[in-house]
Parts: C-alpha cells; structure tokens; sequence
C-alpha cells in the first residue's frame, strides 16, 4: 500500500490528523501543524493516523472491528505513546 504522509497548517476539520483511503492501495494521512505544536503531539498524531492504517490493511486481511472498537483501542494506545514522547524526546521549538 501507497501512504502519503502530508503536513498541513491545519486540517479542514480542525482535527489533529486525518487518514483516507484513495483507492484499494492507496492512503492518505494529513497532520495539522497547528494543533500539533510539540514532537509530543506530533508523534501521537502520526502513531494514531498508522494505527488506523494497520486497521484498515488487516480489515483487509479479515479482521472485523467496528469503528467504535477501533477507536476505543487506538485512543487507548495512542495515550500511552503520547506518554512516553513525553517523558522521551526532546520538545520542538516553535518556530
């Protein structure tokens, strides 16, 4: 599968990031700049618009889930990877 990753200053729907599938093999990911203001942020942004990706490819594969489940699981996940970029990388600055 084909997966652009693309900054945007900021997403249409205010949200942090979004993942669209463009066709059977093809993905898109956008990260909003401004919400995402810290490598923190950023990388649990980009953690969580990939889980919905390995999501989508194992959906693929068979895998059922309902979209409900499949956040619940990535929120989950996504807090404590928000927690050790925290404790972990260093902070971007602003630029």
């Amino acid at each position: 599968m084909l997966v652009e990753i693309k900054e945007v200053k900021q997403c249409r729907n205010k949200a942090f990031g979004n993942f669209v599938c463009r066709g059977q093999n093809d993905a898109l990911i956008t990260i909003s700049m401004k919400k995402n203001d810290t490598v923190a942020e950023y990388s649990a942004t980009i953690f969580h618009e990939l889980m919905h990706l390995w999501v989508t490819i194992l959906r693929s594969k068979g895998f059922r889930c309902t979209n409900i489940k499949e956040h619940r699981f990535i929120y989950a996940a996504e807090q404590h990877v928000l927690r050790m970029a925290k404790k972990h990388l260093r902070p971007r600055r602003k630029v």
